[in-house]
């Protein structure tokens, strides 16, 4: 396990949202929304040039077995957040965020199925690391409509979009930190 530390600089980013009534369902969507406005517009959402940072908005339920799921009646929500080119001329209605400068740690994950064991691990490591805490304003995964402090949320960085086959899929899985005092 190789966990790395990265300053994420101040970012300008536009945010995509759906719901979802089973997993998978709000991130399908919300990859839809992505490639339409992009087509609409010529954009090339390229990795190298552009980080797509996802996470839930808010996180599915989980049942007694510790499984996540989601339905009609509880619905869970995936967002995701684009950087913009420098050159990119504002739309009306678009949902433009400012997210500050955070320090992260970071793990690398493929393949959906790795995702929470990615995050179990990066959750062992910082709790048990000398030199690093969690980040105080950090409340785990967001819930909808929280008051979200954009620079101190848990991401999902997609290094290879578009590919979105669960097994093919490669994460950056940050997790917001501070120095120990």
């Amino acid at each position: 396990m190789f966990i790395k530390i990265v300053n994420l600089p101040q970012m300008k980013v536009i945010s995509f949202h759906s719901w979802g009534e089973f997993i998978g369902d709000p991130e399908s969507k919300t990859h839809q929304k992505i490639d339409e406005w992009s087509r609409k517009r010529g954009i090339s959402i390229d990795p190298s040039k552009h980080q797509i940072f996802g996470f839930n908005n808010p996180v599915p339920q989980v049942n007694e077995k510790g499984e996540q799921y989601a339905s009609k009646e509880k619905p869970y929500g995936y967002e995701i957040w684009i950087t913009l080119p420098k050159d990119y001329q504002m739309e009306e209605n678009q949902d433009v965020k400012m997210i500050t400068t955070g320090l992260y740690a970071v793990i690398s994950v493929k393949g959906v199925k790795n995702i929470g064991l990615g995050w179990k691990s990066l959750f062992d490591w910082i709790s048990n690391n000398k030199k690093y805490n969690f980040h105080p304003k950090w409340k785990g995964l967001p819930k909808y409509n929280e008051n979200i402090e954009y620079g101190v949320t848990g991401l999902e960085n997609h290094t290879n979009y578009p590919e979105i086959q669960e097994e093919k899929i490669l994460l950056d899985l940050y997790a917001p930190i501070i120095e120990k005092k």
